[in-house]
């Protein structure tokens, strides 16, 4: 079950956090070796109403934020956006405890999305050597479209992909 995140979800969802963490360095990707997400970005999440969980036997064993808007989207590189407009639905920090991966939790958090919100698309950014995000969201039926900088960073590189709503 998909709900929105509660102040009460705080140790689930930071635990959450730093089992991806582990998970992403285990593969010598640097993305969110520098602190993120953390109890900030938990909390900035639930005061913006973004924060969503995912909850399995009344255990919280996932999360993902979505965001109406990404500043960092604007600007893209060596492709382009599969849509035009700004009718789309940003993820930010989805992640899946250990032992629930490959279960199919990420594609309900995106058909959650498409069925309710009447968004064109959803658009999320992963670092090139994020290759188990890479294979979920292909699997997925996203698309690659390009590379962003993050805060115009270029050392802060990450690959876009983009999934319609042919559902509209």
């Amino acid at each position: 079950m998909i709900r929105k995140g509660l102040l009460t979800d705080k140790e689930a969802v930071l635990t959450i956090y730093e089992d991806a963490k582990a998970f992403i360095k285990s593969y010598n990707s640097p993305q969110w070796q520098d602190g993120y997400p953390n109890i900030d970005t938990f909390n900035a999440d639930i005061e913006n109403d973004r924060l969503y969980v995912y909850e399995y036997n009344d255990r919280v064993v996932a999360c993902a934020s979505f965001y109406d808007y990404e500043k960092d989207y604007e600007k893209i590189y060596e492709g382009k956006w599969l849509t035009d407009n700004n009718n789309y639905i940003a993820v930010h920090t989805i992640a899946v405890l250990k032992e629930y991966r490959g279960l199919g939790i990420s594609k309900e958090f995106f058909n959650y999305i498409f069925e309710n919100y009447n968004v064109n698309s959803i658009r999320i950014d992963t670092h090139e050597l994020n290759i188990p995000m890479i294979k979920m969201l292909t699997k997925n039926g996203f698309e690659y479209c390009g590379v962003i900088y993050l805060n115009d960073n270029k050392e802060h590189k990450r690959l876009v992909f983009e999934k319609i709503n042919f559902c509209i």
